[in-house]
C-alpha cells in the first residue's frame, strides 16, 4: 500500500508559499486614486471640476459661475472683507453687506407685520414704520426683526394684562372701603355723587362719563368722598331767593329735573336726605319757613 505521508512535504511547501504571497500582498502600498485636474492647460477651470469634492456639492450652483481660479480667489477675498460688520454710515459697504447676506435693498422691504393678538394699546403703525427704517439702516434680517417685535408684543401683552388686573383690584378695594364706611347709604351717596358730577359736567362742557370711568379716579375712594362732600354743600347752600316765580321754577326742577341735586332725595322717601329735600321744596313752592 502507498505511504500517505509522501504528500505532506509538498503540502507544507504550498502552505508556506501561500503565506509568503499574502505577506507580500499586505506589504504592498495602497493604490492612490489621483483626482482629475481642476484646471486645463491655460489655467481655466475644467468643466464641473467641483463635482470631485463631496463637500462642495451644496455650492455647485455658485461655483459653476467661476471660470478661472483668480475670479474665485477675488470672490473669497471680498467675502473675507465682508466678514466684519460694516459701519452703518458707510453706505457703500452697507449696500454690499445687504447684497452679500440677502437683505432687502430698500427700506420698503422691511414690512413688519402686526403680531397676532396684539391690542391697539401696543401697536403703533407709525412706530412700526420707524423701526423698519432702523432695521434697514443697520442691516438687521427681516425675520429677526419680526421675531423681536413678536417678543416685544408678547411682553407688552403680559404687562398690559397685569396692569388691568391691578387696576381692577384697586377699584374693587376702593369700592369695598366705601361700602363699609357708608353702609346702607352707599347707593344713595353714589347716586348723589353721580348727579352732582353730571350737573358740573353740563355746566363745564366736560364728558363726565369718560372722567368717572378713569381707573385712577375709580380706584381712589377719596375722590368719591370729596365729590359727596361737594354735593352735600350744594344741597345745603341757600336756595335761590329771587321772585316768587323763580322760587316756584326751582321747586319744579326739584320735582321734575333728574339733574337737580335734590331731585333724587326728594323723589325717594328712603333717601337719607329726603326730609331736607322735601323741606326745601315746600319752602320754594309754598313759601313755608324752614
Amino acid at each position: 500500500m502507498p505511504d500517505n505521508n509522501e504528500d505532506k512535504p509538498s503540502q507544507a511547501v504550498a502552505a508556506a508559499a501561500a503565506e509568503d504571497t499574502q505577506r507580500l500582498s499586505d506589504s504592498e502600498p495602497e493604490t492612490v486614486v489621483m483626482p482629475v485636474a481642476v484646471t486645463d492647460a491655460d489655467g481655466a477651470f475644467t468643466p464641473d471640476w467641483y463635482k470631485q469634492f463631496a463637500e462642495l456639492q451644496p455650492y455647485a450652483t455658485t461655483l459653476g459661475k467661476f471660470r478661472r481660479p483668480e475670479a474665485l480667489a477675488k470672490s473669497y477675498a471680498m467675502l473675507e472683507r465682508m466678514k466684519g460688520y460694516p459701519d452703518v454710515h458707510d453706505e457703500r459697504r452697507m449696500a454690499a453687506f445687504r447684497t452679500a447676506v440677502g437683505l432687502p435693498a430698500e427700506a420698503e422691504g422691511y414690512a413688519i407685520p402686526r403680531p397676532e393678538n396684539t391690542p391697539d394699546e401696543l401697536w403703533d403703525p407709525a412706530l412700526a414704520a420707524s423701526i423698519s427704517q432702523v432695521a434697514y439702516e443697520y442691516g438687521v434680517p427681516a425675520p429677526a426683526m419680526a421675531a423681536l417685535c413678536e417678543r416685544y408684543a408678547e411682553e407688552g401683552r403680559r404687562m398690559l394684562l397685569a396692569g388691568h388686573e391691578a387696576e381692577a383690584a384697586a377699584i374693587a378695594g376702593a369700592d369695598a372701603e366705601l361700602q363699609q364706611e357708608w353702609g346702607r347709604r352707599y347707593d344713595d351717596n353714589m347716586q348723589m355723587v353721580s348727579n352732582f358730577l353730571t350737573q358740573l359736567g353740563e355746566r363745564a362742557g366736560v364728558d363726565v362719563q369718560e372722567l368717572t370711568t378713569a381707573p385712577s379716579l375709580r380706584a381712589n375712594a377719596d375722590f368719591a368722598r370729596l365729590m359727596l362732600a361737594a354735593a352735600t354743600l350744594l344741597e345745603e347752600a341757600p336756595m335761590h331767593t329771587g321772585s316768587p316765580g323763580d322760587s316756584r321754577d326751582e321747586a319744579r326742577r326739584i320735582a321734575n329735573d333728574p339733574a337737580h341735586p335734590l331731585h333724587e332725595a326728594y323723589m325717594r322717601t328712603s333717601h337719607p336726605r329726603h326730609r331736607y329735600a322735601n323741606e326745601q321744596y315746600d319752602r320754594l313752592a309754598f313759601g313755608h319757613p324752614l
